[in-house]
């Protein structure tokens, strides 16, 4: 009797196949769940990565004029610094000097800075009052020009996730030179 109690204990005490496959299963399923999930949680924070550069990148041409930065011929653009977007090339914006004050970038490049990508499955979706915008900032306030010195109150640039457009950051730019995203 002894001894036949000794060995229900140590039967106890360790776990059977099955039930070492049922929690493989149950851990394995918590892993589908969990990554399949993560993809869109990507996507998002790339989104949101996206917003900010392109807010930080309106902010570096507002720095540049203030500072009098002097392109590459040599002279500082008597036009200012600004950056172009435009719907046509959804997946990138550039940051130009605006060499002939036309308060406009040109657009055989001449006056190109840098040009610069979104993040990979990042696009521009809409850019409001009206596509191309043009955001310039001329010394030495800097006073801002909104497309062109047209009267605009405004711009909203939208950016999205190329494979859920309802997914969707704005970056608001006023007459003011206020920079904003939602």
């Amino acid at each position: 009797m002894i001894g036949y109690s000794l060995n229900k204990e140590k039967r106890e005490k360790g776990m059977t196949l099955v039930e070492i496959l049922i929690v493989m299963a149950v851990i394995g399923i918590l892993l589908a769940v969990s990554f399949s999930s993560y993809r869109p949680g990507g996507q998002e924070l790339a989104l949101q990565r996206s917003a900010f550069k392109v807010l930080a990148d309106i902010e570096n041409a507002r720095e540049m004029a203030m500072s009098a930065l002097k392109y590459s011929s040599g002279s500082v653009p008597i036009g200012g610094y600004g950056v172009y977007f435009n719907t046509a090339n959804p997946t990138n914006y550039i940051l130009f000097a605006d060499l002939d004050a036309s308060r406009d970038r040109k657009s055989d490049g001449s006056e190109d800075v840098k040009s610069i990508n979104m993040e990979t499955g990042i696009i521009l979706k809409t850019l409001l009052p009206s596509s191309p915008v043009n955001i310039i900032f001329v010394p030495p306030a800097p006073n801002i020009f909104l497309q062109g010195g047209i009267i605009v109150g405004q711009i909203d640039i939208t950016i999205a996730i190329q494979g859920d457009l309802d997914k969707t950051k704005i970056i608001s730019v006023n007459k003011a030179g206020l920079i904003s995203a939602n």
